[in-house]
């Protein structure tokens, strides 16, 4: 039998059997390696499952990256940008308020001084828009914050912890704010200042190369797991088969996994049955012409808009779209069912009064796709939640890892992390009970 089990052969998963090396079997649900790290092409277009940018910071990731891909990846200094007031401005919002109307910016400097520096909370934020608040002040929240992540969330920030936050989003000087409303930019902040894509093809190399230093005899497709009895060690698979396992490492959804977990206690289950996602629908456009503007991606905060954001894979990589032409993905979030009726209609004229493209007919075509699982929501429950889960799972041998195995929000390099600290919690595991 594998010494490990390995559920999903995304990052998550291929980055912990790539550091395990042996005693491990991947059941992959798709017939390829991946998970949402592939990359569509339609007549001579290329896109990704939205946009995935590779931020990396970790020196060991940073090598083995490097060493797999080397001159077939590319470095991009991000070009990231805000639409709002019916002005594009820099991103992040919160130290690039050049361009907005005077009011605007005069309350966003006022307001910062007063609430952050003047009059701070005197308690901890318990909330992420008390979080917002103490460290950018109401008018930054007002402005972009609240509206912002509203629309991406589909949870008012009153409702959602800080958790989440901390990493993500910079929080501005001063001295940052009040240079970013003199004068645009020459400069960037924030974790995503670059970020590193393939030179050819889209994002999809990188798993094609990461799979391609697995055992692919260890790797079975179109396979996952139906029934899993914890106490025991066993997986039932779609097949009918029967793995035993000593550590099971899972990347897909966490309310996934607790669901077939036959013997997973009730406290468990019903903490799973608490936590909270978003989908995400979008449209993968072709453009017959670049977009106008050159931005890699755009955020829309206000209500005028039905998406959230818009990004152009072409912008970053001309590869992405035939030559002279572009392309851009689109997306909306959604809790529960998504509603496409005249929603097209809607986008592609927002899209003109957005700045995004010329024309209506500038679109080649636009193909709608969706991620039913796309964010985790961090309610009120989260914590609380996950800690009821993660103490029962750890002393079952079950591994949780990755953006959805763990139930949260991270990034590439995060998942390829966590992969390998897996990978090295498993080891140690082993060599004690030896």
């Amino acid at each position: 039998m594998p010494t490990t089990l390995i559920v999903g052969a995304g990052l998550a998963g291929m980055s912990c059997a790539r550091s395990l090396k042996t005693h491990y079997k991947i059941v992959e649900k798709n017939d390829h390696a991946g998970g949402l790290v592939i990359t569509h092409e339609k007549d001579g277009f290329r896109f990704d499952l939205t946009g995935h940018w590779l931020h990396m910071r970790d020196p060991g990731i940073k090598r083995w990256i490097g060493s797999l891909m080397g001159k077939r990846m590319t470095v991009v200094e991000r070009k990231a940008r805000i639409y709002s007031k019916g002005v594009m401005t820099h991103y992040p919002f919160q130290t690039n308020t050049y361009g907005l109307p005077l009011p605007v910016v005069q309350e966003i400097i006022r307001e910062f001084v007063e609430d952050t520096l003047v009059n701070p909370p005197k308690k901890e934020p318990k909330t992420f828009e008390e979080w917002v608040i103490r460290h950018m002040g109401r008018g930054i929240a007002r402005h972009f914050m609240i509206p912002y992540n509203e629309k991406l969330w589909r949870t008012h920030p009153r409702d959602m912890n800080p958790y989440w936050c901390q990493h993500y989003i910079p929080k501005p000087t001063l001295d940052q704010i009040v240079e970013g409303a003199l004068a645009a930019p020459d400069r960037k902040i924030g974790y995503n200042a670059t970020f590193s894509y393939p030179l050819e093809n889209g994002i999809g190399e990188l798993s094609k190369a990461i799979v391609g230093q697995l055992d692919a005899k260890r790797i079975q497709y179109s396979t996952w797991p139906v029934e899993i009895h914890a106490k025991s060690h066993k997986v039932t698979l779609n097949d009918g088969s029967v793995e035993e396992y000593r550590h099971l490492v899972n990347s897909a959804p966490l309310p996934e996994l607790i669901r077939i977990i036959a013997d997973a206690p009730s406290s468990v289950k019903l903490a799973a049955e608490n936590l909270v996602h978003n989908g995400v629908f979008y449209y993968n456009v072709a453009l017959k012409r670049p977009p106008l503007n050159d931005a890699h991606w755009i955020y829309f905060p206000e209500k005028d808009f039905p998406f959230y954001r818009v990004g152009s894979f072409s912008n970053a990589v001309p590869s992405m779209a035939p030559e002279g032409m572009g392309n851009l993905y689109v997306e909306f979030s959604y809790r529960g069912r998504m509603n496409q009726r005249n929603l097209w209609r809607q986008t592609s004229k927002a899209l003109v009064k957005g700045g995004v493209i010329g024309s209506e007919k500038d679109v080649l075509f636009a193909e709608p796709k969706e991620i039913p699982c796309a964010y985790v929501v961090f309610d009120s429950s989260y914590e609380r939640s996950l800690k009821t889960i993660f103490t029962w799972l750890k002393k079952m041998d079950i591994h949780s890892i990755g953006r959805y195995g763990r139930w949260t929000y991270n990034s590439m390099e995060s998942a390829l992390i966590e992969g390998r600290e897996a990978a090295k919690e498993i080891r140690a595991c082993l060599a004690e009970k030896s």
